[in-house]
């Protein structure tokens, strides 16, 4: 499994020494799965933080209609779970799922604490993801408000652009509050006035 791509994610934030990165890859767990499995669910107890290496995976509720309502989406090089579960060891309400075949690595909360005394700067390093996770919930809080269907997908799209070439339209569709039909529409929409100004250019 590529470890050098997680040291890559850290150094983006922090500088670890070649022993203090010792530290970190000795606590670290592989874990694979394959497509359509769970990897936490609602009541259980979310025991790891987990960073994507290959393939993607969807974290969701699951309303009282059973809807579902994807909270999170990620890809290679991203961090994913419950983590308010992870961050208060209660059991959760979310469910995270593998989109495709999955590979990560994990750190249990116990590691995780232990390594915050041992390479105290790693603090820094999550408190910036944590920092990062939250301006972007408040911008897409701000964004279902205020935005239509419309502007809420273009801005999807050029904030992540591999997300919106690798997960699938339905997926990505309920993650931003709409069906895949309606993206669909707006898609086609967009494509056709692209054409346009390009004939009139």
């Amino acid at each position: 499994m590529d470890y050098d791509l997680l040291l890559k994610n850290i150094g983006k934030h922090i500088s670890l020494l070649p022993e203090e990165e010792e530290k970190v890859l000795s606590k670290l767990t592989e874990r694979r799965f394959r497509k359509g499995e769970f990897i936490n669910s609602e009541g259980e107890i979310n025991r790891y933080t987990n960073f994507v290496v290959k393939g993607s995976a969807r974290t969701f509720y699951i309303d009282n209609n059973g809807h579902e309502h994807i909270i999170q989406l990620a890809i290679r090089e991203w961090w994913i779970g419950d983590f308010t579960s992870f961050i208060s060891q209660q059991p959760g309400m979310l469910y995270t799922m593998a989109l495709e075949d999955l590979e990560m690595l994990s750190l249990t909360y116990e590691n995780l604490q232990t390594l915050y005394r041992e390479v105290p700067k790693l603090e820094r390093f999550f408190r910036i993801l944590i920092q990062k996770a939250y301006a972007s919930f408040q911008l897409r809080t701000l964004q279902n408000l205020s935005f239509d269907a419309e502007q809420r997908y273009i801005s999807f799209r050029n904030a992540y652009p591999e997300m919106d070439q690798q997960i699938s339209q339905k997926h990505i569709a309920s993650y931003l509050g709409m069906s895949a039909e309606f993206l669909s529409k707006i898609k086609k929409r967009i494509v056709e006035r692209e054409r346009r100004l390009k004939k009139e250019l």
